[in-house]
């Protein structure tokens, strides 16, 4: 049963679209860190943001949009500057919530050039060039190169861990995969001209 003041706001949010459009990034943004991206509903973000879950159609076209919109805004958490804690990160993010909508768009060739071009615009801001200016004070030469291998590596171990399709890999602690990453990492940092 709704109380006088969820129908207040609602009744206010339905006639301020940027209000409403904000409540539903706010909420998606707060149950996808909460749950994930799958396990986060449309009606769970619609309730959360107490608007009309059909809003997200409206305002981002799907739930995939939303889940983009949220990344365009700036990171509550950025990653860590120290490369080695930064994949812990990553992995273990996705060891906790799965594979989200932005990792499976890195190598799936049935989205868009679109959708493709606005997660590798958003990647290369978020991930690649903070891993690009770690590796540049090393005196790395080729920078950018390198970053762009360490994230597909970090999309890859990510992905085979949570599909289990390498066993050994998807089994192993988390500290053991960083660990064996670290001497990657280590590569990454010598300047081979």
């Amino acid at each position: 049963m709704s109380s006088v003041a969820d129908n207040a706001t609602t009744t206010r949010r339905r006639h301020d679209a940027q209000a409403s459009r904000q409540a539903l990034l706010d909420a998606a943004d707060a149950l996808f860190d909460e749950r994930g991206y799958d396990a986060a509903t449309v009606r769970d973000i619609g309730e959360r943001a107490g608007v009309d879950a059909a809003l997200i159609a409206r305002y981002f076209g799907s739930k995939e949009g939303l889940y983009l919109a949220t990344l365009e805004q700036e990171p509550r958490t950025p990653l860590p500057t120290d490369l080695t804690r930064a994949l812990e990160h990553i992995l273990s993010r996705s060891d906790q919530r799965g594979i989200g909508p932005m990792s499976l768009a890195m190598i799936s060739p049935m989205h868009s050039e679109e959708l493709r071009r606005q997660v590798s615009a958003i990647t290369v801001r978020r991930v690649v060039e903070p891993f690009a200016a770690e590796l540049s004070a090393h005196g790395v030469e080729d920078a950018a190169l390198r970053a762009e291998i360490l994230v597909a590596v970090a999309i890859g171990v990510s992905l085979t861990r949570v599909c289990g399709t390498l066993p050994t890999l998807a089994q192993a602690p988390l500290r053991d995969v960083v660990g064996v990453l670290e001497a990657l990492i280590a590569a990454l940092r010598q300047d081979g001209s």
